[in-house]
């Protein structure tokens, strides 16, 4: 059985530590609302997005990452569509050069993506599959259709991390004509 002293003095001391925290949490949020009343800076700017970027579900977040590649590859912008693979390009297993050939009888493009399947982890990562069907038109008015689905990956908020590593990118296709 703890003695009466002990047991006064375990109160205080949880008391003070609990005001301690309230103090440093308080001191934190004032910190941080001075500064986004403050006029925005890049900084700022780029909290607000992350902020509004993580309002959405991750699984939405990641549906969002195909509509804009596909978007991206409609308006002729490669680079970008290009760069929504992991990696800057790397994980669409091509050179941008290669990349951008194999679109360049493209006219435009629709997607239209399925239920996003359970996000799973690893090894400080997230991996999600997102099963497609685009629709393409080619130069000539050609109408191709494929299907297939997308893994992509994105960094969890590990120490180290950046805000373009917390964003979901293209990992991996398995897309086949089905026409």
């Amino acid at each position: 059985m703890i003695n009466f002293s002990l047991r006064v003095w375990l109160k205080q001391h949880r008391l003070v530590v609990g005001e301690m925290l309230l103090a440093i949490a308080m001191t934190a949020c004032t910190a941080l609302t001075s500064q986004s009343l403050a006029s925005p800076s890049k900084t700022s700017l780029l909290v607000s997005h992350t902020q509004n970027a993580t309002a959405e579900p991750l699984e939405q977040q990641a549906v969002q990452v195909i509509r804009d590649y596909y978007s991206a590859i409609a308006r002729g912008d490669y680079k970008q569509a290009y760069s929504a693979w992991y990696g800057d390009g790397t994980a669409s297993k091509q050179s941008f050069q290669q990349f951008k050939q194999g679109f360049a009888n493209t006219k435009s493009t629709t997607v239209k993506a399925g239920e996003p399947s359970r996000i799973d982890g690893a090894a400080g990562s997230s991996y999600i599959e997102i099963p497609v069907t685009v629709t393409a038109i080619t130069k000539n008015g050609t109408q191709q259709r494929f299907r297939g689905s997308y893994v992509l990956r994105r960094i969890n908020n590990v120490p180290g991390s950046n805000p373009n590593q917390r964003q979901w990118h293209l990992y991996s296709a398995k897309i086949t004509q089905i026409n």
